[in-house]
C-alpha cells in the first residue's frame, strides 16, 4: 500500500512566507512613519544648536567691541547639518532605516542692510554686513538664521522673529534727558559654504576711528533700510523690542516711535520739552572669513 502524502513540508513554506511579509510590513511601516519622525527629531536638535551659536557669536562680537580688544580673532565652529547617514540603492540615495542627513549653507555678505542715523543736522549711512545659515531640511520646516547688528533673527515660512534684539538702548536720565546708546556692528566679507559637514566662521575686530556723532540732540531718528521684505519686518519687530525696552526704562510713549514702509524701518526718539537726547555711538567694524573644519583627525 503506497504512504500517504504529507502536508508538513508545505506548512513550513506556508510559515515562511507569513513571517517574511510581517517582516516587510513592519519595515515599511517603520519607513513610512518611523524615519520621517527621526529625522524631524534630529533636524529639530540641529536648529536648536545653530541658535545656540549664533546666540553664543553675537555675545562673543559684543565682548570684543565692549573691551576694546581690535585685532583678536575668534573663531567659532558648528555643523551644516544633520550628518547622517544614507544607504545608497542603484543611482538613487534613499534612506531606508535611517534618516537622511540633513544640509545648509552659511554665508556672511558685506553692506546689503544700511544703517542711517541722523541726529540734528548730522547724519551717517552705515552698512551692516550680515552672517547668514540657511538650512536644507528633509523633514523640517526650513529655517534662516541671520546676525546682524547685534541681533539675532529667525525667518522661517515668509515669517520672521528676533530671538535676540539689536545693539540698542534708550533710557532715561534722572534730569529727564534721554541717553541713547547704539552699537553698528558691521560685517566686512563674501563667502559661503555649503554642505552637511563642520565650518569654522573666523571674525576680526578692525580699528574703528570714534564716532562724531556722539552728542545731546533734540531729535535722534535710526533708520534701516533692508535688501527684502523679510528682513524689513524682522527689525520692524526689533525696532519695536527697543522701543518697549526704553518704556520699560521710564521713556515716555509718546516720545518714542517706530513705522515701516516697504523695506525701510524708522525708529525715532525726540526728548521731553527743554531736555536733550544724549546720543552715544560705539562703532565696531569686524572681518569675517569662512573656512570648512576638518571633520576627522588625519
Amino acid at each position: 500500500m503506497p504512504p500517504l502524502a504529507r502536508d508538513d513540508g508545505l506548512s513550513e513554506v506556508v510559515g515562511f512566507v507569513l513571517l517574511l511579509g510581517v517582516i516587510v510590513l513592519a519595515l515599511s511601516l517603520y519607513q513610512i512613519y518611523g524615519v520621517p519622525a527621526a529625522g524631524r527629531e534630529n533636524e529639530i536638535r540641529h536648529m536648536d544648536a545653530v541658535k545656540d551659536r549664533f546666540v553664543d557669536y553675537k555675545i562673543a562680537l559684543d565682548s570684543l567691541w565692549v573691551n576694546e580688544r581690535n585685532g583678536v580673532l575668534l573663531s567659532t565652529a558648528f555643523d551644516l547639518g544633520t550628518g547622517a547617514a544614507a544607504t545608497g540603492g542603484g543611482t538613487f540615495a534613499l534612506p531606508i532605516l535611517t534618516p537622511a542627513g540633513s544640509g545648509g549653507t552659511v554665508a556672511v555678505e558685506g553692506g546689503g542692510t544700511v544703517l542711517t542715523i541722523e541726529a540734528g543736522d548730522q547724519r551717517a549711512a552705515i552698512p551692516l554686513g550680515s552672517l547668514t545659515y540657511t538650512s536644507s531640511n528633509r523633514y523640517w520646516v526650513d529655517q534662516t538664521w541671520t546676525y546682524q547688528m547685534g541681533a539675532v533673527f529667525l525667518s522661517q515660512e515668509g515669517g520672521a522673529t528676533v530671538r535676540v534684539g539689536p545693539s540698542i538702548a534708550a533710557a532715561k536720565t534722572k534730569d529727564d534727558n534721554i541717553t541713547l546708546s547704539v552699537a553698528p556692528i558691521s560685517l566686512n566679507g563674501s563667502a559661503s559654504i555649503a554642505g552637511s559637514g563642520p565650518v569654522r566662521v573666523e571674525t576680526r575686530m578692525r580699528w574703528s576711528d570714534p564716532s562724531p556723532l556722539d552728542g545731546a540732540y533734540g531729535r535722534v531718528n535710526l533708520t534701516i533700510t533692508a535688501d527684502d521684505p523679510t528682513t524689513a519686518r524682522a527689525w520692524e519687530r526689533g525696532f519695536g523690542e527697543v522701543r518697549q525696552r526704553a518704556m520699560d526704562e521710564g521713556v515716555d510713549s509718546s516720545l518714542v516711535s517706530t513705522e515701516r514702509s516697504g523695506n525701510t524701518v524708522e525708529f525715532s526718539l525726540r526728548p521731553p520739552e527743554g531736555k536733550k537726547i544724549i546720543l552715544t555711538v560705539h562703532p565696531a567694524n569686524y572681518t569675517v572669513t569662512i573656512r570648512n573644519a576638518a571633520s576627522l583627525v588625519e
